[in-house]
């Protein structure tokens, strides 16, 4: 039986939630599924994907505005492969991505913040101060709430769930409002080109003395002391399984050429960040590591994605000719990890 407990979230501050342990669902994430349209392989047994499939139906059956996933939950929405344990790529989610209009931030916030009571507390989310700060000072472009994971109250775990309105800002930006506006009916993630570029646009420059730390994500020299690095072992992973499951073309649900032209075409540090991130995955352990026919696919698709970007020609701006081309990204402290019932 579930009770309602105070959740000490921060020893030194003191601060708590009040929250329902073990979390209830009002929904049955299967039926859910299923309602949705969603694919078979999407395991709703993995709380966070559980959450992500009551979460929209919830807000489908509500009439909230259009909603949208990206980053690693969308692609277990999307892709069998990043769901198969055998092939490497299925990797433990502790945070969800959603995408929303800018026109919509007051209906979307209004909705999550009541979606508990709707659907049950394994879907309510909270915001804790440092999120109360970071939801004021961001724009009305991004926005971040915390869930509850485990429901040992001795040690519960926290999520995260981040709200992005019209635009993807991190070491490149670009928007999707228009795209989020003309998803089918039934899709429950931003396009699959969109998802692709999202992965492939990190970079970041760290010391060379640390590369050794990280040889895999090496990208090139950065200057005299520096190198650049590209994403993690995770988000390759999630690149593989999309790039193996979705063909290019130009349907709803294939990976537009057209979509990441339009992106890259005239953003030159964008579009070398990708081109850098491209070769990244095709030399990966990631990659190397999936059974051959399977790898064989991959890499016909990333050639297919390399001719798209050998194809364009961006005017690389002044500034870039010695400096950084890409947006330093801001750290923001989050509270992670456990918590415990007070």
């Amino acid at each position: 039986m579930s009770e309602v407990v105070d959740i000490v979230i921060d020893p030194f501050t003191k601060e708590k939630v009040r929250a329902e342990l073990p979390p209830s669902s009002k929904v049955d994430p299967e039926a859910a599924r299923r309602a949705l349209g969603l694919g078979s392989f999407v395991d709703v047994a993995d709380l966070e994907i559980a959450r992500a499939v009551v979460l929209l139906h919830a807000a489908r059956e509500a009439g909230a505005p259009r909603l949208a996933f990206f980053g690693g939950g969308a692609h277990r929405l999307l892709c069998p492969s990043a769901n198969d344990p055998a092939l490497g790529l299925r990797r433990p989610l502790h945070d969800l991505d959603l995408a929303c209009r800018h026109r919509d931030v007051r209906g979307t916030l209004d909705f999550l913040r009541g979606v508990g009571e709707r659907a049950g507390s394994r879907v309510a989310f909270f915001e804790l101060s440092g999120d109360r700060r970071f939801n004021t000072l961001s724009g009305g472009y991004r926005y971040r709430f915390h869930d509850l994971g485990k429901s040992d109250p001795s040690n519960v775990e926290l999520g995260i769930l981040d709200v992005a309105a019209d635009e993807f800002r991190f070491c490149h930006r670009f928007d999707f409002g228009s795209d989020l506006d003309e998803l089918p009916p039934n899709a429950a993630t931003l396009p699959p080109a969109l998802l692709l570029l999202a992965k492939l646009q990190f970079v970041r420059r760290i010391p060379a003395e640390d590369a050794g730390r990280v040889t895999e994500r090496v990208l090139e020299p950065f200057g005299k002391h520096e190198v650049v690095i590209g994403p993690e072992r995770k988000d390759v992973q999630d690149v593989v399984a999309l790039l193996h499951d979705i063909e290019f073309g130009e349907g709803p649900d294939r990976i537009s050429r057209d979509r990441i032209r339009r992106l890259l075409a005239h953003d030159w540090g964008f579009w070398n960040t990708v081109r850098l991130n491209v070769a990244l995955v095709g030399r990966s352990s990631v990659l190397a590591g999936t059974p051959a026919p399977f790898a064989a696919t991959v890499r016909s698709r990333l050639a297919e994605l390399g001719d798209v970007i050998a194809a364009l020609s961006p005017k690389r701006r002044l500034g870039f000719w010695k400096g950084q081309w890409w947006e330093e990204v801001d750290e923001v402290t989050s509270t992670e990890g456990a918590a415990r019932a007070a």
